[in-house]
């Protein structure tokens, strides 16, 4: 649905109405199962536990900025910049050590679980936002320190979310519950990854109607200033409505109880209650 909608199919075509009724009967047919089994395996009592309630959805959200930032830098990167396949991946190394650096050092500052996930949403937010205001001559050096602030959020939130709900959930529930946390991520990478495509499919097809977004590296001339011109304003929306995702991630994220790693597990009394 999301990778067709407004491209291939329009929204409401019968294509689209078709696989969203799908959708909701098989997730419904899910819920039922997930309810009903003996060993589910996502058990819906793990959703009365706040902690991990919220950290299921934090970290789907931080799946997809994750999936927009590396898939759309790389994007920029080659069509805004004409920098080649093989050398834009190495733009991801300040990503990486940023979230190298942060990810050791997150853990010896002697904050909470949640002022952690705090700030890595934030500043992860704001490096989305940035590279939302990245043009065509925009420096190298600054989409890398921007890269840079990406990893600094992000490795305050790669294992952190494991942590916390690893904390609040049942032992008989902590495999399962560990399981769960990347398979949110996983979930919401893939639904950022077509969720952005579309926006970026649309925001370049107002610009250029008709030109495919594959033909850009082809062309030469103003044709090729102003097709990239259409392709940075629309992955600048991406970057935009990332940032977003980042924002309320962060609201979510404030909602966590404060809880240091070693506290004792509580999910036991939680489902009781």
């Amino acid at each position: 649905m999301t990778d067709w909608g407004g491209t291939a199919y329009g929204w409401t075509s019968p294509q689209l109405l078709g696989l969203a009724a799908a959708t909701a009967l098989a997730f419904g047919l899910f819920l039922w199962r997930q309810a009903t089994a003996a060993e589910p395996v996502l058990p819906l009592s793990l959703f009365r536990i706040p902690e991990i309630r919220i950290g299921f959805a934090v970290q789907g959200l931080v799946g997809m900025g994750l999936m927009g930032a590396i898939m759309y830098v790389m994007l920029y990167l080659q069509v805004a910049r004409g920098v080649a396949a093989t050398s834009a991946s190495l733009y991801l190394l300040p990503m990486a050590l940023g979230m190298t650096v942060t990810g050791l050092l997150a853990d010896r500052l002697g904050r909470s679980v949640r002022a952690v996930l705090a700030t890595g949403t934030g500043c992860a937010a704001l490096a989305l936002l940035l590279l939302g205001l990245s043009g065509p001559g925009t420096s190298l050096w600054l989409v890398r320190g921007e890269l840079v602030l990406l990893g600094v959020g992000l490795g305050q939130l790669i294992g952190h979310l494991v942590t916390v709900v690893q904390n609040a959930a049942p032992a008989h529930q902590l495999g399962v519950a560990t399981t769960g946390v990347r398979f949110f991520q996983t979930l919401g990478g893939a639904l950022g990854a077509s969720l952005f495509g579309t926006v970026l499919a649309r925001g370049f097809e107002r610009h250029e109607p008709g030109m495919p977004l594959g033909t850009v590296g082809g062309l030469s001339g103003a044709a090729r200033e102003h097709a990239v011109a259409g392709f940075v304003d629309a992955v600048d929306t991406v970057f935009f409505s990332a940032a977003g995702v980042m924002v309320l991630a962060l609201v979510l994220a404030l909602r966590l109880r404060a809880r240091a790693a070693g506290e004792p597990v509580r999910g036991e009394q939680a489902l009781a209650a």
